[in-house]
């Protein structure tokens, strides 16, 4: 391996290094501005879906006088 072949090959390896950083910055970047400003797309806004009603559940109090007795 002679100087210029060597030096070339060392140019080269930083050359890649820095442009795989580069090309994870913008990928990085990208990914954050998606997280950042997206908003969810609506496809079906001609169609109404209704939401099926959820029963909510009444809950009943615990009767201390059952358990304690009257006062």
């Amino acid at each position: 391996m002679t100087v210029d072949q060597a030096a070339t090959f060392f140019v080269g390896s930083i050359l890649v290094g820095m442009g795989s950083i580069i090309i994870a910055t913008v990928i990085l970047f990208i990914n954050w501005l998606y997280t950042k400003y997206w908003t969810p797309v609506k496809w079906l806004n001609f169609i109404e879906v209704p939401v099926p009603a959820q029963e909510v559940e009444k809950l009943v109090e615990p009767q201390l006088d059952k358990i304690y007795g009257k006062k």
